[in-house]
């Protein structure tokens, strides 16, 4: 039993995969990282793959549910599990893109943009053979809504619905939001089928995929567990089986 797990800005998204099948999943939130020893007890893994954007206090709050138990933090890097990376410097790539990029390019995917809705929306172009060509980064639709709601004093945190004329300030905040990340997966799309000279799909992630997937215009995927897939994919380039 392999125990994979995606740490996260709000959540805490885990995976146990034993004889090619998955076990059980599950999602906790961030301050309740105290439910993995739960989990732990449950399924008995023999291993850990971690994806972690989350920050130090979380990261120690695992290591020290982990303690005694064999494994792995992915950090990117420049070429490695199919994947080109040409971020500067590259480490410096978020786990969870990488993660992302490398389930993808190994599900065969790619060519395409990889795109996470969540607290923060990341949009990656990757190219067929795996060469990471660049990616954009900006508020997801619920940190959106709280700046405006905050920074403001004439917008207040109202609930509202996409409207091709907003009439109303919810409807405009929603419209407003799901414009801005949809048009920016959209425009990232543009750039890739422009350089590759055809069509390319969107994969989508995150919370907010579902939401946001009926705005977009080309081929869409959604895959709900992108991040423990790469670290499926990890496993077993390290050589830890999950059969």
């Amino acid at each position: 039993m392999i125990l994979l797990l995606d740490i996260g800005n709000t959540r805490i998204k885990w995976g146990c995969r034993e004889r090619g099948e998955w076990r059980g999943q599950g999602a906790l939130a961030i301050d309740r990282i105290e439910g993995l020893v739960a989990v732990i007890a449950e399924f008995s893994p023999v291993w850990a793959g971690v994806c972690c954007v989350a920050g130090e206090a979380a990261r120690a709050g695992v290591e020290g549910l982990l303690a005694g138990l064999p494994s792995h933090w992915l950090r990117a890097a420049g070429a490695g599990h199919g994947i080109v990376n040409h971020y500067h410097p590259p480490e410096s790539l978020g786990a969870d893109r990488y993660a992302g990029l490398i389930a993808c390019r190994r599900r065969g995917h790619a060519p395409c943009v990889v795109a996470s809705a969540g607290t923060a929306l990341t949009v990656d172009a990757l190219a067929g053979d795996g060469e990471f060509l660049g990616g954009m980064i900006l508020p997801g639709a619920a940190l959106m809504r709280r700046v405006l709601a905050e920074g403001t004093a004439a917008v207040p945190a109202l609930t509202g619905a996409w409207q091709a004329f907003p009439r109303s300030t919810g409807d405009a905040v929603a419209t407003g939001i799901l414009t801005a990340l949809a048009g920016t997966v959209e425009a990232m799309r543009t750039r890739l089928v422009d350089k590759l000279d055809r069509e390319v799909p969107v994969v989508l992630t995150g919370g907010d995929a579902e939401g946001l997937a009926g705005y977009l215009p080309g081929p869409v995927t959604i895959e709900n567990n992108l991040v423990l897939e790469g670290l499926l994919w990890l496993a077993r380039d390290l050589g830890v089986s999950d059969a």
